[in-house]
């Protein structure tokens, strides 16, 4: 029983998003106000008619050049902190809420809140994300996923290549994501 909840609880959370599988955050804090439009593609842990999901991706975040506060949307809504430590060195996290419908959050439907937080490495164009995401029902259990994230970004651009795991999920998930950001500060690559 407690496999199959597990199970569960790992499929409604990437079905609902609200694990951030595309992290697409540089190590660089920002500076002033950025948005990111983008994608997620990724194979289809359900079966059914596509091999594929499409998951959209929109973000914002505001900072000083050392410490930025974020919210993206991929179905679930972040809402995060960045603080930059050392030049290509960053600590990233945030708290994730489940869509809502018109009467609030459904947790009958066994959507997770989750909580993550990684470090971010890199510098020149390149970064590399571990991190854990702590996710659970309100009134149920609480359990663990890993993330490992690789990117590549430029001034107004940024791609990168995941992998989820965790307890509940067969093997590694992967995905790939890229976006465009628009007001990004002079001093990124």
């Amino acid at each position: 029983m407690k496999t199959v909840r597990a199970l569960v609880l790992a499929l409604a959370l990437v079905l609902s998003g609200c694990l951030p599988v595309a992290m697409l955050r540089p190590p660089e804090p920002a500076r002033g106000a950025e948005f990111s439009l983008g994608a997620t593609l990724m194979p289809n842990p359900f079966g059914g008619q596509s091999p594929v999901l499409l998951l959209p991706y929109l973000a914002y975040a505001e900072g000083n050049g050392t410490f930025e506060y974020n919210l993206s949307l991929q179905w679930g809504l972040r809402g995060g902190v960045k603080v930059g430590l050392a030049p290509g060195v960053a600590l990233d996290a945030g708290l994730t809420l489940p869509p809502v419908s018109g009467e609030g959050a459904d947790w009958s439907q066994g959507v997770p809140v989750v909580l993550d937080g990684g470090v971010i490495l890199g510098g020149g164009g390149y970064y590399l994300s571990p991190r854990l995401h702590l996710l659970g029902v309100p009134g149920e259990e609480w359990g663990l996923a890993y993330q490992l994230s690789a990117g590549v970004y430029g001034g107004d651009w940024v791609a990168e290549v995941g992998a989820l795991g965790g307890p509940g999920l067969t093997g590694v998930l992967f995905s790939l994501s890229a976006a465009w950001r628009f007001g990004t500060s002079p001093s990124a690559p």
